[in-house]
């Protein structure tokens, strides 16, 4: 076994992990997002939350907080470049690999009462993982 590669995983699979940490990242595939276009797109997160997991995500180098306050107060949030493609080539690898592997495992371990439940909640996960991947592809 590899230990410096398991390092590596593990590294990654603990930044991930974190509360909100894919949905924030997935918000910010294409384009730039404040923390009031977060909030919209991820409604059971509170503001304290989102807010502590963008401090560290920018702490840890994933993103960057550009102040484009005026007269107004205006923060974005983006991907740091050096990140940018390599996370989303990761996220729609994950995306994949839930779509395809997962979703079997889950159906074949139920017991048959529960299966049309399971595939239901499955099926919406995925419709929306799936779109906002579509959506995160195509907005420019």
């Amino acid at each position: 076994m590899d230990i410096a590669y398991t390092k590596r995983v593990s590294i990654v699979a603990e930044l991930l992990q974190g509360k909100w940490t894919v949905e924030i990242l997935c918000a910010m595939r294409e384009r730039p997002v404040r923390l009031s276009e977060l909030r919209r797109e991820i409604p059971l997160a509170s503001k304290k939350a989102l807010t502590a997991r963008l401090r560290f995500l920018e702490a840890s180098q994933i993103i960057l907080r550009r102040d484009l306050s005026g007269s107004v107060l205006h923060v974005e949030y983006t991907l740091t470049d050096s990140i940018r493609e390599p996370l989303i080539s990761l996220l729609d690898e994950l995306a994949e690999w839930g779509a395809s592997h997962l979703a079997a495992n889950f159906l074949q371990a139920t017991s048959p009462a529960s299966d049309a439940r399971l595939e239901s909640a499955l099926n919406s996960s995925f419709t929306i993982a799936h779109e906002v991947s579509k959506e995160g592809r195509t907005r420019r």
